[in-house]
């Protein structure tokens, strides 16, 4: 049925680019095995029936049984053979299925039908085609001779499969086909002497589509997957791959689902990569006249996933692992890892019951960039939370924990080399005070740490620990009123005012297991302490005040616009530092001024920025800003801009990327991200996308920076490639790299299932 007429329902689940969809008509319901027992009913304009032999009908000739037709211009009743045949063409019908052809023989007592040089259409397969032969027995099995077949609607024959013999059995959730030839418009692609494909959504094994690639680099890349339904709650996905310019590789995907949780396994493993030797590319090696010969290196990679639940417990697992720096770069991956700078293996269990929360971990990580540090691993960690009431509004908590962390020491010093335990206990109490126009949170608090050190430089104690008091008052009031702005609303004055004190200990000679300094911004504002980690407790007494105003829909209460800012004023100097050295930011009297802006201009449209700027040394420290627009999964633009001057090398970049339908059926798609500082290109994709209801075609270009892990080459370098995607709807798809490519490089966008 077009478009056009097809009921709003209808319309509104299936994407713009179709061009209609199947409607079948209604058919009376029947009970399994009742059509059997019913009778046979016939119309015509003219009848002659031969006693005991035969029945001739013709004019507008309709023979119905149960929710089965037959429509003819003429037909004959064979009563001995309990047959009726057509030879001037015929139209057969039942649920499911449509046949239009030049002759046809009906088995009556059956249901079994044969029609030559037919059309068919099976409309919850969405699938037609035409046959030398459509045989249909009893049973509701159906075989295809010498046919095609097509999920394109009908007058579009952008690709066809055609086969020596299709079968379809009733009820299965694929169909098979032999001596099978893929064509586009008419122009043969692709072979293979058997064929399994679904006719349904369900999953079923077999061969997918190969994913094709040519590199400078690697050659031609060809993957192959084979796709494995063990059960309806695992499957698995086996890739062997073949790079012509490194060898062999095989990958493999294990998927399980469970009642308690979901997981994967996977893996691959290159056997001597002819392009590495487990430090060095060969050009590299070559380039630097290293001596010996150059040596190829296994490359490899293993990821598992886990998560679950067990009535209170839960567990998380995730872990993912490579055999070099360069691996990403020079290989990536078809499996649900991705590239990153570091890798986590990490593996937890937690206990969640009323107010205690326990969890037992080890984490440790893989870093992929030769010139950090290797960081600590932690085997195990153990956390225990409680929280409970006391009189009132009063209540008190407590945090612990365990923790033993080790890593490999000898390229260290001081108290980089040190391994051991470490114990933490923190109680706090809370008193919050909660009214319509505001809130007084009144909290204060004790920090233990005890460590047990191991490598221990001369003069640092073996077991140090750290007593540290801490008190904080957060309070601010609500104002509103009626505004006109944004479409007309409520305005609030939202003042606040964050007092923090947490006394000094010197923590020089702590080491450094977990600890980080966090970047600073608005949140920052209201935290108890300015690093990351427990290792370092920031000295504080300090006083946050801060404003925020909000616009808000009266009726809805959906946020239309928010703005804050606020700083910081310090009544002592800061001491504690991760260097142990004290520079002039902690000296001021003052922080940044820390600010954000966010406002959802349409149900469409967002726009979001940060900001920082210190008055100190009048400098604006970091500002960050992403416009978005997103009226579907079709129309998404994402504008972004970043910078900041307190770190070395500077930092200034714009991102800026979009998918968008120009007509119903064609998409633009493209992204650009640009180092304004370095004056580069990070990545710049575009290409063009076709979509309709049978066939979608994506052609891509991409050039993106490339830094290998080894420090051999000191400036990052642009590879480039041409991408092309081609699905084919409900039989395959080649080249699914896209995908991946879109879903990390343009925000808001999400795979569409074709």
């Amino acid at each position: 049925m077009p478009r056009s007429e097809l009921p709003a329902s209808r319309l509104s689940v299936i994407p713009e680019y179709c061009d209609g969809a199947y409607i079948e008509p209604v058919f009376p319901p029947l009970q399994k095995g009742e059509l059997e027992t019913l009778p046979m009913h016939a119309e015509a304009q003219q009848l002659h029936y031969w006693l005991q032999d035969r029945a001739d009908l013709s004019g507008s000739v309709e023979i119905t049984r149960g929710n089965q037709s037959l429509i003819a211009n003429a037909a004959t009743y064979h009563q001995a053979e309990q047959t009726v045949t057509v030879d001037n063409g015929v139209t057969l019908r039942q649920p499911g299925m449509l046949v239009v052809g030049d002759s046809a023989i009906f088995m009556i007592d059956t249901g079994a039908a044969s029609v030559t040089d037919s059309q068919f259409v099976l409309q919850p397969n969405e699938l037609r085609g035409t046959a030398h032969v459509l045989d249909r027995s009893g049973e509701g099995d159906i075989k295809v001779s010498r046919g095609s077949f097509t999920r394109c609607e009908p007058g579009n024959n952008e690709w066809r499969l055609t086969s020596s013999t299709l079968n379809i059995a009733n009820g299965s959730k694929f169909a098979t086909a032999t001596n099978a030839v893929l064509r586009v418009h008419d122009v043969p692609i692709f072979y293979t002497p058997y064929i399994r494909f679904p006719v349904t959504d369900e999953r079923m094994s077999g061969w997918l589509f190969p994913d094709v690639a040519v590199g400078d680099t690697n050659g031609t890349d060809i993957a192959v997957p084979y796709y494995l339904n063990l059960a309806p709650n695992y499957d698995a996905t086996i890739t062997p791959r073949y790079i012509s310019e490194r060898g062999a590789d095989l990958e493999g995907e294990f998927r399980f689902l469970s009642p308690y949780g979901k997981g994967i396994l996977g893996g691959a493993f290159l056997s001597k990569d002819d392009q590495y030797d487990g430090k060095y590319s060969r050009t590299d090696f070559q380039s630097l006249g290293l001596p010996g010969p150059f040596d190829p290196a296994d490359r490899w990679l293993y990821t598992a996933k886990q998560q679950g639940t067990y009535g209170a417990f839960r567990t998380d697992v995730n872990v993912t692992k490579v055999s070099d720096f360069d691996y990403f770069r020079d290989l990536g991956s078809n499996l649900s890892a991705s590239s990153q700078v570091q890798l986590q293996q990490y593996a937890a269990a937690t206990y969640t019951h009323d107010g205690l929360s326990t969890r037992l971990w080890v984490q440790d990580f893989q870093r992929l960039d030769v010139a950090v540090a290797e960081p600590y691993r932690r085997l195990p960690e153990f956390d225990v939370d409680y929280r409970s009431q006391l009189l009132g509004p009063m209540s008190w908590s407590v945090a612990s924990s365990w923790a033993s962390f080790e890593r490999a020491t000898g390229q260290f010093t001081g108290i980089q080399q040190m391994n051991g335990d470490r114990l933490d206990v923190e109680p706090r109490v809370r008193v919050p005070f909660d009214w319509t126009p505001g809130f007084v949170h009144l909290m204060g608090g004790y920090r233990y740490t005890q460590y047990n050190l191991d490598n221990v430089p001369v003069g640092i104690e073996e077991e140090p620990d750290r007593k540290i008091w801490l008190a904080s008052v957060d309070s601010g009031l609500f104002f509103e009123r009626e505004s006109a702005l944004f479409g007309g609303g409520i305005q609030t004055l939202e003042p606040r005012l964050f007092y923090l004190y947490q006394q000094y200990r010197n923590q020089n000679n702590l080491p450094q297991f977990d600890v980080s300094e966090l970047s600073f911004t608005f949140d920052q504002l209201f935290r108890d302490n300015r690093f990351a980690g427990i290792d370092r407790i920031g000295d504080a007494n300090q006083l946050t005040a801060a404003v925020t105003t909000r616009w808000l829909n009266a009726d809805t209460g959906m946020e239309r616009f928010r703005a804050s800012l606020g700083q910081i004023y310090y009544f002592e100097d800061r001491r504690v530092t991760l260097d142990g050295d004290i520079t002039a930011d902690d000296l001021h009297k003052n922080s940044a001024f820390a600010g954000q802006i966010g406002a959802t201009i349409s149900s469409a449209l967002a726009f979001y920025t940060t900001a920082t700027w210190d008055p100190n040394d009048g400098q604006l420290n970091e500002i960050g800003s992403t416009l978005q627009y997103r009226a579907d999964n079709r129309h998404i633009i994402n504008l972004s801009y970043r910078r900041r001057d307190d770190i070395q090398p500077l930092l200034k970049q714009t991102d800026s990327s979009f998918y968008w339908s120009i007509f119903r059926q064609y998409a633009l798609i493209g992204r650009f991200d640009y180092d304004l500082e370095e004056h580069r290109t990070i990545e710049a994709l575009g290409g063009l996308e076709y979509s309709d209801c049978c066939l979608q075609i994506r052609i891509v270009g991409r050039k993106f920076l490339s830094t290998p892990g080894s420090t051999v080459t000191p400036d990052a370098q642009s590879d480039e490639g041409i991408f092309i995607q081609v699905v084919f709807k409900g039989l395959a798809s080649l080249g699914g790299r896209i995908d991946a490519m879109m879903h990390s490089g343009i925000p808001g966008y999400v795979a569409e299932e074709f």
